[in-house]
């Protein structure tokens, strides 16, 4: 049982997509709504996808970037929050969190599409 649960952890942190697409399925199967579906998928697989940015990073060019994932991460939840205040006069806490992870998702995706695209072409063409 261990293993196969290592076995769909590690397929999940490699291909997070898959754990967002899981994570889609059973959600629309138990709530039968398909937009909170996608944002609840979204808000679980955003771990998934700062493993798989952390660990690309890593395979390409050999050393840990967790810092800079860390900044990133506080960076946009400063900003998120500082612009939060500055409209709204006030901080709703449960609306800026759930923006600045939903955010986060929208960036760590895309930085795993470029760095997966990236350490593609390198594994191709310099190895």
């Amino acid at each position: 049982m261990s293993s196969a649960f290592a076995w769909f952890i590690a397929t999940v942190v490699t291909l997070p997509i898959i754990g967002w697409y899981i994570v889609y399925i059973i959600t629309v199967k138990i709530t039968k709504k398909k937009s909170y579906s996608i944002r609840l998928a979204a808000d679980i697989s955003l771990v998934f996808f700062i493993s798989a940015v952390y660990f690309i990073s890593y395979e390409i060019w050999n050393q840990s970037f967790l810092w800079i994932i860390l900044i990133v991460f506080f960076i946009v939840a400063i900003c998120f929050t500082v612009i939060h205040w500055k409209v709204a006069n006030d901080v709703h806490l449960i609306r800026l969190f759930r923006g600045i992870w939903r955010f986060n998702f929208i960036l760590f995706f895309i930085a795993y599409i470029i760095l997966s695209t990236i350490g593609l072409i390198t594994r191709i063409f310099i190895t």
